[in-house]
């Protein structure tokens, strides 16, 4: 059978086998010492192994199930009894922490009905899964914009094109976290200035606010933050010297009809 790197650092492979249902993958945890979670006194003497069953990230597109050789530690110090303790699988949990994360981002582009029906996952397991996954994102999102916001904040304002017709629509972005603030039905000042007032709780913590060329915007920033520095979104900046040098070549014979020329 063809070997299979299992890219989980923290286990050794003891043996694969293929089966009806997919791989079966044997590991057992490389570390022989742990520290008792009770005392901290570090320990290597087993007391029992017991073997767990957990799913993992697919394989030429089968099910792959690790069973995981769990020992069980005696501690020296306080007699405790303890597991080792695992990186790649949550506690109590039948999926690696990477396959969670997977089937995550497979809900995110569909629905959890659908990913529980492909890949035959309970769906109040998925769903469980999901949300958890989805509260320590927000926890995470937060944690970020709040140390950003104690650092000083670097906002981003910018548009996006919604439909046909140039209607647009203005974003405010954490520049920092990468994190939407929100969004506004258009792209004027005074949206500007409500976007802004809306989602800035202190406005003396804003630092740098990243723009396009466009005036509403620049008159909103300065009137709310008139001591943050205005920085030009380079993408823009690049945008306008191109134009100017395809008038310029559009200007002078010699290069009227080629765009690009070697010097």
């Amino acid at each position: 059978m063809l070997s299979i790197p299992l890219g989980l650092p923290e286990f050794k492979v003891i043996k694969q086998e293929l089966h009806s249902y997919g791989y079966a993958i044997h590991v057992e945890k490389t570390e022989t010492q742990e520290r008792c979670p009770h005392c901290g006194f570090a320990t290597s003497s087993v007391h029992d192994k017991r073997t767990r069953k957990v799913r993992d990230l697919a394989i030429f597109h089968q099910p792959v199930y690790l069973f995981v050789k769990v020992k069980r530690y005696r501690c020296w110090n306080c007699s405790q009894v303890f597991s080792a303790s695992l990186e790649s699988i949550s506690p109590n949990q039948h999926y690696t922490n990477r396959f969670c994360g997977y089937l995550y981002e497979l809900c995110e582009g569909t629905t959890i009905q659908e990913v529980s029906r492909k890949h035959r996952i309970p769906y109040t397991t998925l769903e469980r899964i999901y949300y958890s996954i989805a509260s320590k994102k927000a926890k995470e999102r937060q944690t970020a914009i709040e140390a950003s916001s104690q650092e000083g904040m670097v906002l981003s304002l910018d548009e996006i094109a919604v439909k046909k017709g140039h209607q647009y629509e203005t974003v405010l972005m954490d520049a920092k976290a990468g994190s939407v603030m929100g969004m506004h039905a258009d792209r004027q000042c005074d949206s500007a200035i409500h976007l802004l007032s809306q989602n800035i709780l202190s406005k003396e913590r804003v630092q740098t606010v990243i723009l396009d060329m466009w005036e509403p915007y620049h008159k909103a920033v300065r009137a709310l933050f008139p001591s943050a520095s205005i920085v030009i979104d380079k993408y823009h900046v690049v945008q306008k010297v191109t134009q100017a040098l395809d008038q310029a070549r559009k200007e002078f014979s010699p290069w009227k009809k080629a765009r690009y020329h070697e010097c």
